[in-house]
């Protein structure tokens, strides 16, 4: 009995040493809402609705930005959206600045409530100047949910 305390005691210090040196650490207590999930990544940044992105994209106005891999956009993506992982933000940020500048809403996207490439992707064009790009957190599973329009296969 003195070894199974002793291993049960050596297996949370360890569990307990990965969580704290791991990054991001999940919270030891909190909510595992959808909310409280998305807003992990979301600081400092403006997050966009669903109503607000589509009624955008129907005048017109919406740069959808897709931050997944290039596979998953292939497989679809929404209307428009360029295809810009977080890791080649700084090749297309010229790119993204003129479209801004002619008038366009920058909307970056992924998929998962708790993905943070959409959010990364955002912080990385904005500190390469690019002005207000939101966050549609989910942005493709809540699109499609919704039965709007997609492109790709």
């Amino acid at each position: 009995m003195l070894q199974a305390a002793a291993l049960l005691a050596l297996g949370m210090a360890v569990g307990i040493a990965i969580h704290e040196t791991r990054a991001p650490t999940l919270p030891w207590v909190g909510s595992w809402s959808a909310e409280s999930l998305a807003s992990r990544h979301l600081e400092g940044l403006v997050e966009v609705s669903l109503e607000d992105a589509t009624a955008l994209w129907r005048e017109g106005r919406a740069l959808f930005l897709d931050a997944r891999d290039t596979g998953s956009y292939r497989a679809g993506h929404l209307p428009g959206a360029m295809n810009i992982p977080p890791e080649e933000a700084e090749a297309a940020g010229e790119e993204v600045k003129v479209l801004v500048e002619a008038g366009l809403e920058p909307i970056a996207y992924c998929d998962g409530v708790d993905c943070p490439l959409s959010p990364e992707l955002a912080r990385r064009l904005q500190a390469q100047g690019v002005r207000s790009v939101k966050v549609l957190v989910n942005g493709w599973s809540r699109w499609r949910g919704a039965g709007l329009p997609t492109e790709g296969r």
